[in-house]
């Protein structure tokens, strides 16, 4: 009997007739089908090869005219361990013997109990996707989600304003474990810094999605998958970690996973502690009337956070065709902040200071989010179908104060009063969704895909606002905003995938969306109610033009709705003279995306993407009066954009591998502002690499840097960026492993931008405490040995299982 590595368990069918012939499916454990992938036939005597063929773009493969005998299949492609069945007869009686779904894994493991040396590399490229596979990553260490994010090819993260954009495109959607977080993007990206990459398995960046996903997201969708071990017994991970950078950091997390032939149990638990500063300065020229305005703010913000992280839940195989789960995510974050504004204020660009006032500053968010999800899944193993249900509950909460205390230094004669502005913003969101998916066979070629989708979000945000003089703050009704905010998806969708000769195969699909949105301010009394159905068509033709060519043709369209607190036309302060604010009449933006990529051997991967998006979304920063400005979304008008990805692996020499990926941009944006008619072009690039080294008697060590060259969006302009990580890692023995990592070696991943418009100038400069050292260290307990026993005990139970 062979040793398995992979999951594949076999079912006879029953079925008269003289022609054998075998089918069967192969997928990644997300339920992602696997292309060009090679299925070999091989005699279980001898392991000679009898037959081979490779799966097309729905995973699905068939191998005709075998021979009555003993056989076993053997599966492989690249960045994916080979994997092998249990040893099957085929008899002169049998005419059709149908495989059920093939698991193939990327992760390393046993073969015959000895430890496979094999490492997935952080970066991989895939022909409909880019990974980050951060579980094992040594620079990965300590950091959290959104660290590691912003190493990803393509994704820039705008600290100062909390976005994240994907091939210079914002309006991304977030998923974890495949799952929407309906959260603001804001929000999003608070629940990331908090979030430590040891319960990261791996990040996925799917540019261009198909009809299945959500239409949400013009730039794509960044899906973060966290760990969840599946081997037999009662095994686990511990790891600790601690540095610093100007300021301490400390994290510990723990896995646990108890499986049995019926029942897996899975759970993690992950801690962070520490500190972090923003160096923050802005400089900004507004008209006064016939005079100017020259206005210099600085801020040294010291942050200390705490956060927890979670995740518990459980699959229960009922039998051999169908599994149900049962899986709970938690999360909980406190970040205080306090902060001295200083603001000056001259005529000249260095003439004398004519107005100077110190804001003290303190803030402090308390955040909660927890997701409920109910699974259940049942596979056709003789019709080759599955039939698949989820229901998510969701509830986040968020209670966010904000303090600012202002004194004039400048004139100090006459003295002025001290000044206060008091923010109190409690955030109430509950989400319910459910989604089921149905696919099936319909030949050996063909293989139909369609489900249902129903989301509903409730927002509740009471903004209270009070100023005056300190000590006797009275509420500012005009500020004060309670704001409810409602919507609802309902969502069906149908793909038809299949061969259309040997080489080409294609998958056409449909989505309708119907969404209706209610905006309502109480305060305000204004309501804004929109009702709109869309439909997204996808295509998708791939072609292998030899062995070692692949070609593959997308197209999508795709919306991007404005999220609650971008509708919420409430104030937030960050000192007394600039405010962020929502637009109740913002529109969603849609989005044309095409690409067509070119794979060589499954290794050297090159892309031509062009988007086209229509009511634009951009966050402009405007003045208001000659000392205040504003920070708001508008529908400012279109894009275009164009891309070329290049990512390629360069062997240095043996045991030396380096992933690259280089990428341009060229984009034109058509758009207004003030009233006035702009148009803006511009050419940018990004490089990404990431070494990995193995040095020898346990010892490896990795090296990744990101380079982003002079970038504009609309009325954005930012300079040269990038950064550097450095990483050595230890195991000792089989279950403890030591690392060593420096973030940021050089201190120059920082945010930093102009804004040029008429009669208003506007650059900023944030540098954060990026630079970091972390010391590491891991242990695996329980039994670690057991995952290929389990094959053997346990049938066809594998198959079925859902991977969250």
């Amino acid at each position: 009997m062979i040793t398995t590595r992979l999951y594949l368990f076999i079912v006879l069918l029953n079925l008269s007739g003289y022609a054998q012939t075998i089918t069967g499916n192969v997928q990644e454990a997300d339920k992602k089908m696997l292309t060009l992938v090679n299925v070999l036939l091989l005699k279980a005597k001898d392991s000679s090869l009898v037959k081979g063929t490779i799966t097309d773009t729905s995973g699905n493969y068939t191998i005709s005219n075998v021979r009555p005998g003993t056989y076993v299949l053997r599966a492989s492609r690249i960045g994916y361990s080979q994997g092998y069945s249990l040893p099957f007869t085929i008899n002169a009686e049998k005419s059709e013997l149908v495989m059920p779904v093939l698991i193939l894994s990327v992760q390393s493991g046993q073969l015959n109990e000895v430890t496979v040396a094999a490492k997935r590399p952080f970066l991989e490229q895939k022909i409909d996707r880019t990974v980050v596979n951060v579980a094992g990553s040594i620079i990965a260490s300590g950091s959290t989600a959104l660290d590691i994010l912003e190493k990803a090819p393509g994704v820039t993260i705008d600290r100062q304003n909390d976005q994240i954009s994907l091939r210079g495109k914002e309006g991304v959607i977030v998923q974890i474990d495949g799952r929407q977080t309906y959260l603001s993007m804001a929000d999003v990206v608070a629940m990331l810094k908090s979030m430590s990459s040891d319960n990261i398995d791996r990040i996925e960046l799917i540019t261009n999605p198909s009809a299945r996903y959500d239409a949400a997201g013009n730039a794509g969708i960044i899906d973060i998958r966290l760990k969840k071990n599946n081997n037999l017994g009662t095994n686990g991970l511990l790891s600790v970690s601690a540095g610093s950078g100007r300021y301490h950091r400390e994290q510990a997390s723990l896995q646990i996973n108890h499986r049995t032939s019926k029942i897996n149990l899975f759970g993690n638990f992950s801690a962070n502690l520490g500190g972090n500063y923003s160096d923050f300065d802005v400089r900004r020229t507004q008209a006064d009337g016939a005079q100017r305005n020259f206005i210099n703010s600085s801020s040294y913000i010291i942050f200390k956070n705490s956060s927890q992280n979670t995740k518990a839940g459980l699959d229960y195989f009922v039998n051999k065709t169908t599994t149900m789960g049962l899986v709970w995510t938690g999360s909980w974050n406190e970040i205080g902040e306090r902060s001295p504004a200083h603001v000056f204020f001259r005529r000249e660009e260095t003439g004398p200071v004519y107005l100077q006032t110190l804001t003290d500053k303190r803030q402090s968010s308390q955040a909660s989010n927890h997701v409920g999800n109910f699974n259940i899944q049942h596979t056709f193993l003789k019709k080759q179908g599955q039939l698949s249900a989820d229901i998510d509950a969701g509830r986040f909460r968020r209670y966010y104060y904000n303090a600012l205390n202002t004194e004039t230094i400048i004139p100090s004669i006459p003295a002025e009063p001290l000044t206060g502005l008091y923010t109190y913003m409690p955030t109430f969101i509950d989400i319910l969704s459910f989604r089921t998916d149905f696919s099936q066979s319909i030949n050996p070629s063909w293989k139909m895909e369609a489900g249902l989708k129903s989301s509903s979000v409730r927002s509740d945000n009471d903004v209270a606002l009070h100023s005056g003089l300190s000590g006797h703050l009275q509420k500012d009704t005009s500020l004060s905003n309670h704001f409810l905010y409602t919507e609802r998806v309902n969502a069906a969708y149908a793909t038809f995938s299949g061969k259309l000769d040997v080489k080409t195969n294609l998958m056409l699909g449909l989505r309708a969306e119907h969404t209706h949105s209610v905006g309502n301010s109480l305060t305000f009394k204004h309501v804004v109610d929109r009702k709109y159905l869309n439909l997204f068509p996808s295509v998708f033709l791939s072609r292998a033009v030899t062995r070692s060519h692949t070609v593959t043709f997308s197209y999508s369209y795709r919306i991007d709705r404005p999220n609650y607190q971008n509708l919420n036309p409430a104030r937030s302060y960050l000192d007394p003279y600039r405010y962020t604010a929502g637009n109740p009449f913002l529109k969603p933006q849609y989005t044309h995306s095409v690409e067509l990529k070119h794979g060589f051997k499954n290794k050297v991967f090159t892309s031509l993407a062009a988007s086209y998006v229509s009511d634009l979304v951009f966050f402009v920063i405007q003045p208001i009066d000659s000392r205040l400005s504003e920070r708001m979304p508008e529908n400012i008008g279109k894009s275009q954009a164009y891309s070329l990805v290049i990512s390629f692996p360069v062997a240095v020499c043996k045991g030396w591998t380096i992933q690259s990926t280089l990428m341009g941009n060229y984009s034109q944006f058509q758009y207004t502002y003030k009233s006035s008619p702009l148009s803006v072009q511009q050419i940018s690039g990004r490089l990404n690499a990431a070494n990995a080294i193995l040095l020898g008697k346990g010892w490896t060590a990795e090296l990744t840097g990101w380079l982003n060259t002079p970038a504009v969006r609309a009325l954005q302009h930012s300079p040269w960026l990038g950064s550097i990580d450095a990483g050595i890692q230890k195991s000792i023995g089989s279950r403890w492993k030591a690392s060593v990592s420096v973030q940021d070696v050089l201190h120059t991943n920082y945010t930093r931008f102009r804004i040029e418009a008429p009669d208003f100038y506007n650059t900023v400069w944030i540098r954060l405490d990026s630079r970091v050292a972390m010391f590491k260290l891991t242990y695996a307990f329980g039994n670690q040995q057991l995952k290929n026993a389990r094959q053997r005990k346990l049938g066809s139970e594998e198959e079925i299982q859902r991977t969250n």
